[in-house]
């Protein structure tokens, strides 16, 4: 099938660009040699025909064989050799997934993973599906940055359905950077939500288990500390002469400047407009 308006995609920013991440094909003749360059991110092999001899470091070996996949960690000694002739599928993994995402690779972290000599995991017929459609879109010159977005998440969402906790704990124990702390969660999108329901919401879990591990982590409850970081972003906000108290009172959901002022008295002891003026003078001296 040909690619409609391909001198309109070749013009576009996004097609154009170069980045590190995405997918790409790779394919190897019998006893031919290779390297992967990992040194961006770590990449997912998927052998889809033949076997592939893949080592890394200096001792470990692994033979992948046709449908079945490998993880291939970020900056470790590679060499591919092509047992029969090969044709293989790489993805580059683009370390900025969703929230929700990140709170799925960070379970994987706790759970045990199934014994295994070689970490590799068959590629099963959904996730198969999904990467006959990326042959097929790098076949016809699709090159869209936002398709290998795309892709990754729809590969992510089939793992996340059709493969075990345990099943990629083992495959992804190499990996760095595919999921994030619940502390680097909380501290990069507490500003994006207004409650604990939300923040849960955001996270993807219950409301109860999201309370059980903040507490955990912070100890203390997430409504006292998502108070605290309130109190610190309006003390910030109104330390800023550019702002209007007006306008702090609307984003923080006060109904009036009145009402933003009897918060600042009981949290800071003080009015809006003497706190302004206090940084003012720090600022001065």
């Amino acid at each position: 099938m040909r690619l409609f308006y391909l001198s309109e995609h070749r013009s576009c920013f996004n097609y154009q660009l170069r980045y590190e991440s995405g997918f790409s094909r790779y394919e190897l003749t019998a006893h031919e040699e290779g390297r992967i360059d990992n040194d961006g991110c770590f990449c997912v092999l998927f052998v889809l025909k033949g076997e592939v001899q893949v080592g890394l470091g200096r001792e470990h070996t692994i033979s992948v064989h046709a449908n079945r996949m490998v993880l291939i960690p970020q900056r470790e000694e590679n060499r591919l050799t092509g047992i029969t002739p090969a044709e293989c599928l790489l993805l580059f993994w683009n370390k900025e997934i969703t929230v929700c995402d990140k709170m799925y690779f960070d379970s994987i972290s706790h759970e045990k993973p199934i014994a295994t000599n070689d970490h590799t995991l068959p590629i099963r017929k959904p996730l198969l599906h999904a990467l006959r459609q990326v042959l097929f879109y790098l076949e016809t010159g699709l090159l869209c940055r936002h398709m290998h977005i795309l892709k990754q998440q729809e590969i992510i969402l089939i793992l996340r359905g059709f493969y075990a906790k345990n099943e990629l704990a083992g495959f992804f124990a190499g990996a760095s950077g595919m999921g994030s702390k619940f502390e680097d969660l909380i501290l990069n999108n507490y500003r994006k939500v207004k409650t604990v329901k939300e923040f849960a919401s955001l996270c993807c879990v219950s409301e109860r288990s999201f309370n059980r591990k903040f507490q955990h982590y912070f100890n203390q409850s997430p409504y006292q500390w998502m108070q605290e970081r309130k109190a610190e972003l309006i003390h910030e906000k109104i330390c800023d002469p550019e702002i209007a108290f007006r306008e702090i009172a609307m984003e923080f959901g006060f109904s009036s400047s009145a009402h933003l002022t009897c918060y600042c008295k009981k949290q800071f002891g003080t009015t809006p407009t003497h706190l302004r003026e206090e940084s003012h003078i720090k600022k001065q001296s």
